[in-house]
């Protein structure tokens, strides 16, 4: 392996668009020769990572996105409450985690984890020298050199900022840390609201310092504190106070202390019905087909989105809340009046789009097979019907193990048919589940 990466593989131009949030970004264009060579590295970093990267870090992995950091941690929350525990999340947010992540901390994280002096040389000098300029109407600045940071644009950015941040996930030990790139939940508890508020304010210190020795800047004004079954006390962090709040937003999902989710509901049964509105009059000359393919962008998105984290756990009047607004984007397909009756059902089949009842059901079955294996359905005794069929005994609902996903989820295996159950191919039984749930 070359252990000298040129410096005009290294270069980023950064072209200066003209953007009306203050959020956006400006479009960084690097080297095709260097993202070549970035690519190559990646594809045995990317696996050497997986490795040893913690089942808590969710951003940037396969089969990992931000519903199973949610699911992991409502989850985490719920059998903490199920065990009589006092339970608060903290969200603290870093400013421009990605732009200023110390190469130092990358590096030494690369060697801890096995790496051997080839690459340590390669990516110490890949990351060294790197060198941008911004291009407006074709007018160049001058170059300055970056030395902190994973680099924007680059195939390997994601990867070393798991890399980097993989320390952080490990640092605390009075607290269980869900993260998504540079979003993190702590879920801290205790047994009363004075242990839980002493565990919260240790956990605070501990995730500042790591902030400082990484080089981050923590922008305590956009963290966040809320507790479950407890208040917690306000938290002061370098002289700005976080007060708990009865809701936060996390990872796109509006998670409340009640886990209620009706927020969330509200929130995105607005957007559908916004969506609708724009799906009726800014696509009114197009043909069905095409109707479709803008409401499974603009409408349909929505509630699946996240959903395993928050439709399994609407109550009925939730569930025909979303129905609603859903079908309000239906209507809109075939320029049908707002309000009064419609067949609903039969248009959806037309238009071959599941309802929102379908696509709950959908969901549920096909997460059930995934976890096939957690699903103990070995027992002794005689062999009756329902042992035959594999299916498993429902748990104690009660309470808030009622709520736990992995007891909803028995159910939905319990009504798979038998050769779903014992079908490997994820494919065919992602088919068979559609021609279950779905009517067209």
């Amino acid at each position: 392996m070359e252990q000298i990466v040129d410096e005009n593989t290294r270069g980023n131009n950064i072209l200066d668009l003209i953007f009306t949030n203050e959020s956006d970004s400006p479009v960084t264009l690097t080297s095709n020769l260097g993202k070549i060579v970035e690519a190559v590295i990646r594809l045995q970093l990317s696996d050497a990572l997986e490795m040893v990267l913690p089942s808590n870090m969710h951003g940037f992995r396969p089969n990992r996105g931000t519903e199973s950091a949610l699911l992991e941690l409502l989850e985490k929350i719920k059998l903490l409450k199920c065990q009589g525990q006092k339970v608060a999340v903290l969200a603290l947010d870093a400013s421009a985690a990605f732009d200023i992540l110390s190469h130092t901390l990358i590096l030494r994280s690369l060697e801890a984890i096995g790496a051997g002096p080839i690459i340590l040389n390669w990516m110490s000098n890949y990351l060294q020298g790197c060198s941008q300029y911004i291009d407006v109407g074709g007018t160049h600045s001058e170059p300055w050199t970056i030395d902190i940071g994973v680099g924007q644009g680059k195939r390997l950015s994601a990867d070393l900022f798991n890399l980097g941040t993989m320390s952080n996930v490990l640092w605390a030990t009075l607290s269980y840390l869900i993260q998504y790139a540079d979003d993190g939940g702590d879920i801290i508890s205790g047994s009363n609201d004075h242990e839980l508020n002493e565990n919260i304010r240790a956990t605070a210190l501990a995730r500042t310092t790591w902030f400082s020795l990484a080089g981050l800047t923590l922008n305590a004004s956009k963290s966040e504190l809320i507790g479950f079954g407890s208040q917690p006390e306000p938290l002061t962090i370098d002289g700005h106070t976080i007060l708990p709040t009865s809701s936060i937003k996390f990872l796109g999902l509006k998670i409340q202390n009640d886990l209620n989710f009706q927020h969330h509901v509200d929130d995105i049964s607005n957007k559908m019905r916004s969506a609708a509105g724009r799906l009726r009059t800014e696509c009114r000359h197009l043909e069905i087909s095409d109707k479709r393919i803008v409401f499974n962008g603009w409408i349909r998105s929505l509630p699946t989105c996240n959903a395993l984290a928050f439709l399994p756990h609407l109550n009925g009047s939730q569930m025909q809340q979303l129905n609603s607004a859903y079908n309000s984007g239906i209507r809109a397909i075939f320029k049908l009046p707002k309000k009064g009756y419609a067949p609903i059902s039969d248009l959806c089949a037309r238009a071959k789009l599941p309802t929102i009842y379908q696509i709950k059901d959908y969901i549920l079955h096909l997460e059930a097979w995934r976890r096939r294996l957690s699903f103990n359905t070995e027992f002794e005794g005689p062999t009756t019907r329902g042992r035959a069929n594999f299916m498993v005994p429902h748990p104690n609902m009660k309470g808030m193990a009622g709520k736990l996903l992995s007891n909803i989820l028995i159910k939905y295996w319990n009504d798979l048919p038998l050769a779903v159950k014992f079908e490997n191919c994820q494919k065919k039984a992602k088919i068979a589940i559609r021609k279950l749930i779905f009517n067209f």
